[in-house]
C-alpha cells in the first residue's frame, strides 16, 4: 500500500477571497475555516459575508487602486472574472500570491500579457480548481508519460442541483464565444461544432460532448505560455438529453443569443426541476497521429463546487508547503502533481466518493 504523503505546513498568513460570497467562495471559506490558522477576508461590493474568523471588505475590484487595499503579502483567491488583470499583476510586483480559477482563454490571455510586465517577487499560478485545474493535472501527466502530441479533455457536469449564478452564466455565455485550439492557431471554432463521444463511467456507454473554448494553459509544458500539443475541450450535461437540446440550439445559430441574454437564462434554468446527477466526471484521452487512442484517465468525484474549492485548498496549501518560491507566472501543474491533487481531495472530502482508473500504456505500464 502507497503511504499516503505527509501533510504540508497548517496555512497560515492571510488569505483573500475576491467574489467569495458565491457557491464556491462559501464551500472555500467552510474548508480554510476547517483546516488552516489562516486569516480569511471575503472581498465584495456590498462587505458582506463576515463570520467565525471570517472578515468582510468592501470593495470595488475595478476600482481605482484596488490592489493597494488589499492586505499586504497575502494569498489572493480570485473567483470572479470582474477583476482587472492589472489587480493580478500588482499583487504579484508587491510579492503577494494570485491564485486564478477562471476557465476564459481571454481572459487568462490577458494575466500572461500583464502580470510579467509587471514583474516582482510574488507568484501568479493560473488553471486552479476543477476544470481547468484538476483537468490541467490529468492531461499533463498524461501527455508527458505517454509522449503523444494531441489531448481530447471531456468534462461532464451533473445538473443535479441549481450552481451558483456566476459559474452557471459562465457556461451560457461560453456557447456564443468562438475559440481557438491553441495560440497560434488563426482559425476561430464555434462552440458545439466539434462533438465526440466519451465513457465517462467504468464500463459505461459513451455519452456525447460538445467543442467548447475552455483554458488549457499548462497541459503540455507548464510554463504559462501556452501548450504546444493540440488540446480540445469537450462539455457533456448529465442527463445526455440536456447536452443533445444544447447541440441542437447550438446547431440553430442560437449560441449567441443564449451568450447575450446568460443572465435571464440562468434566472430561468434556477426554476426548472433538477436533473441529473450533482457530479463531476472527467475523461482525458490521448491520441496518436492517425487519430487511435494511445491511453485515457478518467476521475468520478462528487458536486463541482466542492471539488472546485478543494483544488484550490489544495494548491495554497502545496504553495504553503514549498521551499521553492517561483515568482512570476506559473500554473497547476508546477505546484501540484495529480497523485497530490487526489490525495488532498480524499483528505479534504472525506464523505466524497472519489474514483480513478486509466486505460492504455501509461509511462511504459498497461
Amino acid at each position: 500500500m502507497m503511504a499516503r504523503r505527509p501533510d504540508p505546513p497548517t496555512v497560515q498568513g492571510t488569505v483573500v477571497l475576491i467574489g467569495g460570497t458565491g457557491d464556491v467562495g462559501g464551500r472555500l471559506v467552510r474548508l480554510l475555516v476547517d483546516h488552516t490558522a489562516a486569516r480569511i477576508v471575503l472581498v465584495s461590493r456590498t462587505g458582506a459575508g463576515a463570520g467565525d474568523r471570517v472578515e468582510a471588505l468592501r470593495l470595488d475590484i475595478a476600482g481605482r487602486d484596488a490592489a493597494g487595499k488589499l492586505p499586504p503579502g497575502a494569498t489572493v483567491v480570485n473567483l470572479t472574472e470582474a477583476t482587472p488583470p492589472s489587480v493580478a499583476a500588482e499583487i504579484v510586483r508587491n510579492g503577494g500570491r494570485f491564485l486564478e480559477t477562471s476557465a476564459s482563454p481571454d481572459y487568462l490571455t490577458a494575466l500572461r500579457r500583464d502580470v510579467p510586465e509587471g514583474g516582482g517577487p510574488g507568484t501568479a499560478v493560473l488553471c486552479v480548481g476543477t476544470a481547468p485545474g484538476l483537468s490541467t493535472l490529468m492531461a499533463a501527466e498524461l501527455l508527458r508519460d505517454t509522449e503523444a502530441d494531441r489531448v481530447d479533455i471531456g468534462l461532464e457536469l451533473g445538473m443535479g442541483r441549481h450552481y451558483g449564478q456566476a459559474a452557471t452564466e459562465w457556461s451560457i455565455g461560453a456557447l456564443g464565444r468562438p475559440y481557438r485550439l491553441s495560440d497560434s492557431a488563426s482559425t476561430l471554432v464555434a462552440p458545439g461544432a466539434l462533438r465526440r463521444l466519451f465513457a465517462f463511467g467504468r464500463n459505461s456507454r459513451a455519452r456525447p460532448a460538445l467543442g467548447i473554448g475552455f483554458a488549457v494553459d499548462g497541459v503540455a509544458d507548464g510554463s504559462g505560455s501556452g501548450p504546444p500539443a493540440l488540446v480540445r475541450t469537450f462539455l457533456a450535461i448529465d442527463p445526455p438529453l440536456v447536452t443533445r437540446a444544447v447541440g441542437l440550439l447550438l446547431r440553430l445559430g442560437l449560441g449567441p443569443v443564449l451568450s447575450r441574454r446568460k443572465r435571464g437564462v440562468t434566472r430561468a434554468l434556477g426554476r426548472l426541476p433538477e436533473l441529473g446527477q450533482a457530479r463531476t466526471r472527467i475523461a482525458v484521452e490521448v491520441r496518436d497521429s492517425d487519430g487511435s487512442v494511445i491511453a485515457s484517465r478518467h476521475v468520478s468525484a462528487g458536486d463541482q463546487a466542492e471539488v472546485t474549492a478543494a483544488m484550490i485548498l489544495a494548491t495554497i496549501r502545496a504553495l504553503s508547503g514549498s521551499d521553492r518560491q517561483m515568482p512570476g507566472l506559473s500554473t497547476i501543474v508546477d505546484h501540484l502533481t495529480f497523485a497530490g491533487a487526489l490525495n488532498d481531495l480524499r483528505l479534504l472530502l472525506p464523505r466524497m466518493a472519489v474514483e480513478t482508473w486509466s486505460t492504455g500504456r501509461i509511462g511504459g505500464n498497461p
